[in-house]
């Protein structure tokens, strides 16, 4: 196995006391396939639109992913926003052996990776993957992601805390 879950104790996580997908790998290396996305898969304009755990793919995002129900592991992705830490996977489109459409989430190559001297994902370190904005601006009040992103990657936890 490339990667195990487990239940988030960190009280500074934004997804504190939910899961999260780890490293079960000694070294995972930039570019590697880790796991594929699982769910139902529909046309992009079937989706659910309600549902969290979506992911839009193919050769032109027009099938949809849907791992509300029906997934893999792969749902306990979480986004990297307020964490303190940079994506450090990627979703890429792939073909099976038998040619068949997967979402493959990958670890991100270097040159996509924004964390200086990134290498790659170390054993038991969360798998952080960025769910855009558009996911967020359709969840936030207004649309404004200023407020409610409150913790920049390679920044302390602010003075007092995670907001409420």
């Amino acid at each position: 196995r490339n990667v195990y879950f487990k239940r988030i104790t960190d009280k500074d996580h934004p997804a504190y006391g939910e899961f999260g997908l780890y490293c079960a790998l000694a070294h995972a290396k930039p570019g590697q396939w880790l796991l594929d996305y699982v769910g139902r898969v529909t046309l992009g304009e079937d989706q659910n639109k309600k549902s969290d755990y979506v992911s839009d793919f193919g050769e032109h995002s027009e099938l949809a992913c849907d791992a509300n129900v029906l997934g893999n592991e792969a749902r306990f992705l979480n986004d990297f926003r307020n964490t303190g830490n940079y994506p450090n996977v990627e979703f890429n489109f792939r073909r099976d052996r038998n040619g068949e459409f997967r979402q493959g989430v990958y670890v991100k190559q270097v040159k996509e990776a924004k964390e200086k001297g990134f290498d790659g994902i170390k054993q038991d370190e969360e798998l952080l993957v960025s769910y855009g904005k558009s996911y967020w601006k359709s969840r936030v009040d207004g649309g404004d992601l200023t407020e409610f992103v409150w913790r920049l990657p390679n920044q302390p936890m602010p003075p007092g805390g995670k907001p409420n």
